[in-house]
């Protein structure tokens, strides 16, 4: 009697292509956008009509994209690093503290409220300060909208953590801070480098709580885009799209070079 060999769930091929299908669904608004940067036309054309790169150079010699490009960069260089430290603080602290649930329900909530409110928040806040229309605010801004989504990739590479190599450095005579910087650290690394990649694409995207706490002289590059596609239509807003999102892919392959990504998720 032979016995029927099963297949592993997910291997056939009606599976394979639901992969395919839905991954060209996900592609396809990246393409046109893509692809209309390029076109010779003074309109956002998809497929392009004529192949030119006079809009890559309209991006690049403006003083107003170039003023909004360098603005965003400075932000999310700001924001990186802060939500690097406060994030893998929180949740490794948060991991060994008592009352984690809802202490990282509390961390979370900038992720469930919606972003309006949280903007609405911040603006009542900031305006207090006089930070409203500053590189500050913005940097405060961002940093705390893109902090949970660090705290959750840190948290994943903190439940993998190995206890006994841990315990070994304590039980040498080292000191907690030189444990957690020789033995934790590397094994965190991961979710880490995976933190800091979600904070720098969320802080280069982010629009609705840029809206209330931005002005005049802090037009974000997604603020300028908006601005740009309400009113004038043109394919500039295209192709800083593009030099955005090339960016964000370079520094993806360069970082899985030296860092198993996979391991943060």
């Amino acid at each position: 009697m032979t016995r029927s060999r099963m297949r592993p769930l997910g291997s056939g091929p009606g599976v394979l292509v639901a992969a395919w299908v839905v991954l060209a669904f996900l592609a396809m608004p990246l393409v046109a956008v893509t692809g209309s940067s390029f076109t010779a036309s003074d309109l956002v054309q998809f497929p392009p009509r004529g192949f030119s790169l006079r809009w890559y150079q309209v991006v690049l010699t403006s003083r107003d994209w170039v003023v909004s490009i360098n603005l965003s960069l400075v932000v999310a260089a700001l924001v990186i690093p802060t939500v690097l430290v406060l994030g893998t603080l929180s949740a490794y602290g948060l991991s060994r503290g008592r009352h984690r649930g809802w202490l990282m329900a509390l961390f979370m909530s900038p992720m469930i409220v919606p972003e309006v409110m949280v903007g609405l928040g911040l603006l009542t806040y900031l305006q207090q300060l006089r930070l409203v229309n500053s590189i500050t605010g913005l940097w405060l801004a961002h940093s705390l909208v893109t902090l949970p989504f660090v705290i959750r990739t840190v948290a994943v590479s903190v439940h993998s953590l190995d206890a006994m190599l841990e315990r070994a450095g304590a039980s040498m005579g080292a000191r907690p801070l030189r444990v957690f910087g020789t033995v934790i650290l590397p094994q965190l690394r991961p979710g880490i480098v995976a933190g800091g990649i979600f904070a720098g694409v969320l802080s280069l995207g982010e629009v609705a709580v840029s809206m209330f706490v931005s002005g005049p002289n802090t037009t974000t590059v997604p603020l300028r885009v908006m601005s740009a596609v309400q009113f004038e239509l043109d394919p500039s807003a295209a192709a800083v799209s593009t030099l955005l999102m090339a960016l964000s892919v370079l520094v993806m392959v360069l970082l899985s070079r030296w860092v198993n990504l996979s391991a943060a998720f």
